[in-house]
C-alpha cells in the first residue's frame, strides 16, 4: 500500500511538472500556468502514445481544465481553505471537543453546532489521528500563502440538509429530517453518525485534491496537493473499514443500517457532481467497477483500472452546498471565501481538441496529430481473446455500455439492498427485510 501511495504521488506530481513545463523546454516560471490541453495525446521522443482507452482519466483532466477558467494558483489554495476548514473543524471538534487555533482559522468563526462526539474507545484514537492530520492540511494552506479566514460553517443545518437530500426529501419546502423521522440528525451522537458523516466529507477531499493535479500550475503546490490526496484517500479507507465493522448498526434517526445510509450518501454525491460515475458505497455490485465476488466489499472506490477518482472544485461546491447556484447553502449558508465560490461549470469539460502550441520539437512534450496515432484506425477495444473472460467491468473495457446498468443516481448497487454473504446467512431475515420496505430507491 505504501508503495502504491508513493507511486500515485509520483505520477500526480510528474504530470503536474510536465503540464507546467514551457514550450521552450525551460523550467517552471512564476505565473506561467498551464499549457493548452491539446487533444490529450501529448507525446515525447518515445511517442506518440495511444491513450484512447483511458477514458475516465482523460475526462477528469478535461473537466479540470474547464474548471481552471482563469483562476490562479492562489485562488485554488484559497478554495482549499474552505474545504480544510470544513473537514478539519468537524474532525477536530468531534475528536477533541475544540476547534482550530487562530493560526489555522485566521479569525474565522466557530462552526455552528460544533461539539465533541460521543465516540467509543475503539474508534476514538483513529479519529484523533485523522483530525490531527486534517489540522496539518489546514496548515499547508497557510504555509502556501493563504490568509483567507475559515468561512461561516453550520454543522447542524448542513448535515440535516445533507441527509434530507440523500433521502430525497423535499427539504427546501419543509420536508426535513426531523419532520420525516421524528427527530433531527445529530452527527456527534455516536460512532455510526459521526464516522458516516466524516467519510461523507473525507472523500470529497480525496477526490477534490486529486482533481487539482490537472489545475495547479506550480509543481511545488501540485506536489503538496498530491500529498493531500493520498493522505485523504488513506483516511477514507480507514473510515470505510471502521464503518464496515459497524455496517449492520442502525443510524439514528433513519432506522437503516450504516451500509444503507452511506449508500444513499454515495448516490447523492454522484448525482450532485455531474453526469459522470465516480462514487461508490461500502459495498459495490455495479459491474462497471471492481466488485469483490459474494461480499462486494468496497474499501477503496476506484474505476475498473483500480484508479481513484477526481473532482473539480466546482463539483465539490455543488455537493457541499447541495446544488445552490450562488454557492450559499448546505454547510456554507453564507457562501465560501475566495474567488472560487460557486458551482458554475461543475458539469463542463474542455473538448480536449484545441490546437497545440506551435514550434515544438521532439526534445519537449508535443501534441501528436490524430493521424500520427492512427486517426480512425486506432486499435479495437479489448476483447476476451486477449483478456480474462470474466472481469468485473468488462463491459466498460469493451466499450459496450449495455442496457440495464444500475443508475448512476441509484443507491441499490451501493449497498442499500445488501448482497448475500456466501460465508454466512442472508443479510437480513424476511421480517427485517419487510421492515425496511417503503424507503424508495433514490
Amino acid at each position: 500500500m505504501a508503495c502504491l501511495m508513493r507511486r500515485a504521488t509520483w505520477l500526480v506530481a510528474t504530470a503536474a511538472l510536465l503540464a507546467a513545463a514551457g514550450v521552450n523546454g525551460q523550467g517552471f516560471e512564476t505565473g506561467q500556468g498551464l499549457l493548452p490541453s491539446g487533444n490529450l495525446r501529448t507525446s515525447d521522443a518515445a511517442g506518440p502514445y495511444d491513450i484512447h482507452l483511458l477514458d475516465v482519466q482523460s475526462h477528469e483532466i478535461r473537466a479540470a481544465q474547464a474548471a481552471r477558467n482563469g483562476f490562479s494558483d492562489r485562488d485554488i489554495i484559497d478554495f482549499l481553505v474552505n474545504v480544510e476548514c470544513l473537514e478539519g473543524q468537524f474532525d477536530t471538534w468531534g475528536a477533541f471537543g475544540f476547534g482550530f487555533h487562530n493560526n489555522l482559522s485566521m479569525g474565522g468563526p466557530t462552526p455552528v453546532g460544533a461539539r465533541k462526539a460521543n465516540l467509543s474507545p475503539e474508534a476514538l484514537p483513529f479519529v484523533q489521528e485523522i483530525a490531527l492530520s486534517e489540522q496539518g492540511h489546514a496548515l499547508l494552506t497557510r504555509q502556501a500563502g493563504s490568509v483567507a479566514p475559515c468561512p461561516y460553517i453550520d454543522f447542524d443545518k448542513g448535515f440535516n440538509e445533507w441527509y434530507a437530500e440523500a433521502y430525497n426529501l423535499d427539504w427546501r419546502n419543509g420536508e426535513t429530517v426531523e419532520k420525516k423521522f421524528g427527530k433531527a440528525f445529530d452527527p456527534f451522537l455516536n460512532d455510526e453518525t459521526f464516522i458516516t458523516s466524516m467519510l461523507g466529507l473525507e472523500e470529497l477531499g480525496a477526490t477534490g485534491n486529486k482533481g487539482l493535479a490537472g489545475i495547479l500550475g506550480n509543481p511545488v503546490l501540485s506536489n503538496a496537493v498530491a500529498g493531500l490526496a493520498t493522505a485523504a484517500s488513506s483516511f477514507a479507507t480507514l473510515e470505510r473499514k471502521l464503518l464496515w465493522e459497524r455496517r449492520d448498526k442502525i443510524v439514528e434517526p433513519f432506522g437503516e443500517t450504516v451500509q444503507q445510509v452511506f449508500a444513499r450518501v454515495s448516490a447523492m454525491r454522484d448525482r450532485l457532481d455531474g453526469p459522470q460515475l465516480d462514487d461508490q458505497g461500502l459495498v459495490n455490485t455495479d459491474p462497471r467497477h471492481i466488485a469483490v465476488p459474494a461480499d462486494a466489499v468496497n474499501m477503496i472506490p476506484t474505476d475498473i483500472r483500480g484508479l481513484t477518482y477526481s473532482r473539480t472544485p466546482q463539483m465539490n461546491i455543488n455537493i457541499v452546498t447541495l446544488g445552490a447556484k450562488d454557492g450559499k447553502g448546505g454547510f456554507f449558508p453564507k457562501g465560501l471565501n475566495g474567488a472560487i465560490n460557486t458551482p458554475a461549470g461543475y458539469d463542463k469539460m474542455n473538448d480536449g481538441f484545441e490546437d497545440w502550441p506551435s514550434k515544438l520539437t521532439r526534445k519537449v512534450a508535443y501534441e501528436a496529430t490524430k493521424s500520427a496515432v492512427g486517426g480512425d484506425k486506432l486499435p479495437p477495444p479489448i476483447t476476451p481473446e486477449y483478456n480474462p473472460l470474466s472481469v468485473p467491468g468488462q463491459d466498460q473495457l469493451n466499450g459496450n455500455e449495455l442496457a440495464g446498468h444500475p443508475s448512476n443516481e441509484g443507491a441499490t448497487h451501493r449497498g442499500l439492498i445488501p448482497p448475500y454473504r456466501a460465508y454466512s446467512k442472508p443479510w437480513r431475515t424476511a421480517a427485517e427485510e419487510a421492515s425496511t420496505r417503503g424507503h424508495s430507491e433514490l
